[in-house]
């Protein structure tokens, strides 16, 4: 993560304590008018003078857009576009993470056309936006060439890994290197091949 993301919160927090401390000394007027007036029902209330008060929403809102693009890194390229609402369908409808489906099928294929169609397939013979071998998507009942049939598929497989293993990180493993070589080995002794797959999806994505 770049150091400035690490940094802008913090600093906007520091701001916003000064700001905050600054303020604390300025009360409200003497209480005058009903019940309905806040500072009859409060007459010790904090009031932030009008100059102050933009300050403190603008840093809030700088530490809420820092927080989310530390939180979510991975955005779809703009060849994803034509899959994005059924990624999104298949994240939510199988309980995958947030892009995480996503994320792995950019790993799987980088939403190249010719990928996705099947022109171009894997020395292993993985097919299509998801790289199902040819036994694994007939296990599924799915076309791997068929990309809303592929993306369902994978985000089902996925979680179907995730609740046997109980961990996204052992359940990617075993979406590249097989669930027996996982269960038989550990992730801890996956091949470096599988262990990049997982480290290079996790670091974009919060799971």
């Amino acid at each position: 993560m770049p150091i400035a993301l690490v940094l802008l919160p913090i600093a906007a927090l520091a701001v916003l304590v000064m700001v905050s401390r600054s303020a604390q000394a300025v009360q409200a007027p003497a209480p005058i008018g009903g019940a309905g007036d806040p500072a009859a029902a409060d007459p010790g209330a904090l009031v932030l003078p009008a100059e102050v008060s933009p300050v403190v929403e603008t840093l809030r809102a700088l530490g809420d857009t820092v927080t989310a693009a530390a939180r979510k890194l991975f955005s779809l390229p703009p060849a994803a576009e034509p899959y994005r609402e059924a990624i999104a369908a298949a994240e939510a409808k199988h309980g995958i993470p947030e892009t995480l489906l996503a994320r792995l099928l950019y790993q799987e294929s980088r939403y190249r056309e010719d990928i996705i169609t099947g022109k171009t397939a894997s020395s292993a013979g993985a097919l299509g936006i998801a790289q199902f071998m040819p036994a694994t998507a007939a296990e599924l009942g799915i076309d791997p060439l068929e990309p809303g049939q592929a993306i369902d598929g994978a985000a089902l497989y996925l979680r179907r890994l995730y609740d046997q293993l109980g961990d996204w990180a052992a359940a990617l493993a075993a979406y590249n290197w097989g669930i027996g070589n996982v269960k038989k080995k550990g992730v801890v002794n996956a091949p470096t091949e599988t262990r990049l797959y997982i480290t290079q999806i996790l670091s974009d994505v919060e799971v």
